[in-house]
């Protein structure tokens, strides 16, 4: 490649200058993360050697370049997607849903939601939550929290006057009819208990109960047992981090499946 024979003066070109600039900031975009890796391996005692006038002008290039390190990342923190997992206990701190004795249908739900959490999390998944420790949120709030969620569980305890109704059940659309009958076979066989309905499913559109808001919303309800059962209750209790864990495990594989 031939040079023009003015070369050394075109340094002096405004047109030059800026493209250069521009280059020098394009490439330093480029390899900011990599320089910033590389300066933060140097031991501090080689970087005190460095001249003060000269140490100026790098404490200003490595100033900038964690800027552009930074403003190269922030992109992708705005368009790519976190999926994440709802995981919501029936009734609320006012509500105390279906009672046996001492026992209240919204604080079993809650240790069971909260166990749920735990597992997922252990697992590395996100999770949204109607509250922490013994906070439940009511259903308005549970509701809200399906937006957006890869998948959306909520607890509840069944109850009946009968004290021999027994069994585990999900109640969902039929899209979710795998899903719930994995759910309720999980809590089914952690519990010894018995499987209600379709293998554990309950489609929504066919049932006594309505239309459940958490379900036309897209979320699927999970009956952990018969709280009017003293005998299913009592399993309930002594067994429930077990049934948590296979319910994340669930959740788990169903994430990685998709």
């Amino acid at each position: 490649m031939k040079l023009i024979d003015n070369w050394k003066q075109a340094l002096k070109l405004k047109s030059v200058q800026v493209g250069a600039l521009s280059a020098f900031f394009y490439a330093l975009i480029l390899f900011s993360e990599q320089f910033l890796s590389v300066w933060e391996v140097i031991p501090q005692e080689l970087k005190n050697k460095i001249p003060e006038n000269v140490a100026e002008w790098v404490g200003i290039f490595v100033g900038v370049a964690m800027v552009l390190a930074r403003l190269k990342k922030q992109p992708e923190l705005h368009t790519e997607i976190q999926p994440f997992v709802t995981v919501t206990a029936g009734h609320s701190n006012t509500d105390p849903g279906a009672v046996n004795g001492k026992y209240k249908e919204a604080d079993l739900v809650v240790n069971f939601r909260n166990a749920v959490t735990h597992y997922l999390r252990e697992a590395g998944l996100q999770v949204k939550t109607d509250g922490t420790g013994a906070k439940n949120d009511p259903l308005s709030a549970a509701v809200k929290l399906i937006q957006g969620s890869s998948v959306a569980v909520e607890f509840h305890m069944n109850a009946a006057t009968s004290k021999q109704a027994n069994g585990i059940e999900t109640i969902a659309l039929p899209k979710d009819k795998k899903l719930a009958q994995d759910l309720s076979k999980a809590v089914a066989d952690a519990l010894g208990s018995r499987l209600r309905g379709d293998n554990g499913w309950i489609d929504q559109s066919k049932s006594a109960r309505g239309r459940l808001a958490y379900v036309n919303a897209g979320g699927l309800i999970v009956e952990l047992g018969f709280i009017s059962n003293e005998d299913e209750l009592a399993r309930f209790n002594a067994r429930y981090w077990l049934a948590a864990k296979a319910v994340a495990k669930v959740l788990i594989e169903y994430e990685a499946s998709k």
